[in-house]
């Protein structure tokens, strides 16, 4: 093959991959969110959706596939095409699901690439108006007097949040019972009802459940104070050491979806969260847009995946 037909067959080359790049999305795009409509992920998902639909002049659909603690809407992205028009909500409610369930047919750093963070959130301790009254340490107090009676709402069985309450009740010596709920509304529901004493939701479930003024909200799990909700204490505040990690919903691609497509993603979700009034309200929803590169993405990902793993094998498997 002569130089001149080489280069005109790397020409035509290069010109199909630059048009099949462009092309992207040349048709309706799914964010599957693994948790119930209607819950804090759910909307600002939507939010984010809403503005790329607009970029991409496409259609964006969310689609709600909770179940499982996240594995059923996981799975099902798994099982889709590797062509970046199925993307996954990811959170690090669903890494403690994985690494606690061996039949979990699915890994996170194996299975999936990182697109994008599309916010990040400080996880709340918010307590019951009906049953205590008082700051941490009053609940606590409440507790140590009434042994075993202290209950809590998570995500789930395994979750994140049931570690975080694993880690409350062993670090302050006090019996709590976990009660696992599918999803965020419900706890809430349980919060303002009373049903419940405690339970850890994100920052927009909270400014919910507090302006009710049925619940209040009594710690952040996060390194330093919320711009969402200032005047909540850190769990370091209040003297408890190893709730430091801030929440994030993050979208995912099947492994093996082209780079130019997931960087193509990122670009635009970067470009959705950044406007100003998508930062005002996600403020308002009691999140922080984040945004990024996949490499970022990865990054953070890595970090936490590392995190709970090491918190799994400290406190042992607490799935059924």
């Amino acid at each position: 093959m002569n130089r001149t037909l080489r280069a005109a067959l790397l020409a035509v080359l290069g010109l199909g991959a630059a048009l099949a790049q462009a092309a992207f999305p040349d048709k309706p795009v799914r964010l599957v969110v693994p948790q119930p409509a209607g819950g804090p992920t759910d909307i600002v998902v939507r939010i984010v959706a809403e503005g790329l639909q607009k970029a991409w002049a496409q259609p964006v659909i969310v689609e709600n596939r909770p179940g499982a603690s996240g594995a059923i809407g996981t799975d099902a992205v798994l099982k889709s095409a590797a062509d970046g028009y199925t993307l996954l909500a990811q959170s690090p409610i669903m890494l403690a699901t994985e690494l606690n369930r061996p039949s979990v047919n699915y890994r996170t750093l194996r299975d999936f690439v990182p697109v994008s963070t599309v916010f990040t959130t400080g996880v709340i301790f918010c307590a019951s108006n009906a049953a205590t009254q008082g700051g941490l340490k009053d609940i606590l107090a409440w507790a140590a007097a009434h042994p075993g009676e202290l209950s809590y709402g998570s995500h789930g069985e395994g979750t994140s949040t049931h570690y975080m309450g694993e880690r409350l009740s062993r670090d302050t010596k006090l019996p709590m019972n976990h009660v696992p709920y599918a999803g965020e509304a419900p706890i809430l529901t349980a919060l303002m009802g009373g049903h419940v004493q405690a339970g850890f939701v994100s920052a927009l479930g909270a400014k919910k459940v507090a302006e009710s003024g049925r619940a209040r909200m009594v710690a952040i799990a996060s390194p330093a104070r919320s711009k969402v909700a200032p005047e909540v204490p850190t769990f370091q505040e209040l003297g408890l050491q190893g709730f430091d990690r801030t929440s994030w919903v993050m979208l995912m691609a099947p492994a093996g979806t082209p780079d130019a497509v997931t960087q193509q993603v990122a670009k635009a979700v970067d470009a959705v969260v950044h406007r100003p009034e998508v930062q005002k309200r996600f403020i308002e929803l009691g999140v922080e847009a984040a945004g990024g590169t996949p490499a970022d993405a990865l990054n953070r990902l890595q970090g936490d995946y590392a995190y709970w793993n090491k918190l799994i094998k400290e406190f042992g498997v607490l799935a059924k």
